[in-house]
């Protein structure tokens, strides 16, 4: 990679006061950049948010390949027969999970309000299940954090395992990561939408794991044809505006063939795999300044990969990169 292009990344976030925690950037399986802001470091355990729902998307497929789920055309209505469910018309019935994961389910969600009357309601699961109808399933892109919740329900129902329990034993403990946490509703029922905890080196196994086609340690810990149909995009967000030109499972399909994992306040694990390009970034940044690392992905990391052919000796460059993030401290 171009040392200069990522030295300028540093600078950037230095003088555009970008309030990152971490940065990690892996390129052909190897740490070629890694910075920590203030008293973070790379194992220390991070809030997530959304971040959790690309994880959800994760188990999903490892319990269809296990056979616990039949395939992403399963009816929802059909895991929860014993509940008596509202404003249950004929749109409602035919909601799948796939639906569920391309968050298109025509449920009439708002993130804006729905959340905390979602988690103060006592069960996520009967909350959204109550909604009423918006849209037939499959036909416009409305992002809803309730979703989630009811694919870990279905994953519940199926396994017959808690969500935290077979991500244990089928994704957190191939991948080694031991210090992954996970939050619950009132019913005790893992939060699908977010939630999760882990560190900056934790999200960028998960990273590498989607770059390799769902390999890890020569096995493959979900299916390759389940991260392809992840990566591909599902429905239009008609989000263009903020970089993100389609929607897959749970993940966010961007410019330049970025796909990216991402969480509230600037968390992301952003990955191209055409260039075997993984960054990670954790942060505490507001609402309008959420784009910032991509903005530093797009404008220096990548083009620092796409750099072609041998790039002229600089035998000050790893001092220069050196210096610009002694800088930020």
């Amino acid at each position: 990679m171009d040392s200069g292009l990522l030295t300028q990344a540093v600078e950037q976030i230095g003088s555009k006061h970008i309030n990152l925690r971490s940065m990690i950037v892996i390129r052909h399986g190897t740490i070629v950049l890694e910075k920590y802001f203030g008293s973070f470091t790379a194992t220390q355990p991070v809030d997530v948010y959304s971040v959790t729902k690309g994880v959800v998307a994760a188990l999903i497929g490892i319990a269809i390949d296990k056979g616990f789920i039949d395939n992403v055309n399963h009816k929802v209505l059909d895991y929860f027969p014993d509940l008596t469910i509202a404003n249950n018309d004929a749109r409602k019935q035919v909601i799948t999970i796939e639906n569920l994961l391309t968050m298109s389910s025509g449920l009439a969600w708002s993130d804006d309000t729905d959340i905390n009357k979602m988690m103060n309601s006592g069960s996520q699961v009967r909350y959204v299940l109550d909604l009423p109808m918006a849209a037939a399933p499959g036909e416009k892109f409305n992002y809803d954090t309730g979703a989630p919740g009811l694919l870990c329900a279905i994953l519940k129902k199926s396994t017959g395992m808690t969500p935290t329990d077979f991500a244990n034993a089928n994704l957190f403990g191939p991948l080694g990561l031991s210090d992954v946490s996970w939050g619950t509703d009132a019913s005790g029922l893992e939060t699908g939408g977010f939630g999760m905890k882990m560190s900056p080196r934790d999200m960028a196994v998960l990273g590498q794991l989607y770059v390799r086609g769902g390999v890890w340690n020569g096995k493959q810990v979900v299916p390759a044809s389940w991260v392809k149909a992840s990566f591909a995009s599902h429905i239009d967000p008609l989000m263009q505006d903020q970089k993100r030109s389609g929607y897959g499972y749970l993940l966010w399909l961007q410019t330049h063939g970025a796909i990216s994992f991402q969480g509230m306040n600037g968390q992301y694990i952003t990955m191209v795999p055409d260039q075997d390009l993984e960054v990670v970034y954790t942060a505490d940044l507001t609402g309008e300044n959420f784009q910032q690392p991509y903005d530093v992905f797009e404008s220096y990391i990548l083009p620092a990969a796409e750099s072609s052919g041998p790039l002229p000796a600089d035998p000050d460059g790893d001092a220069k990169l050196e210096a610009a993030l002694k800088a930020l401290n």
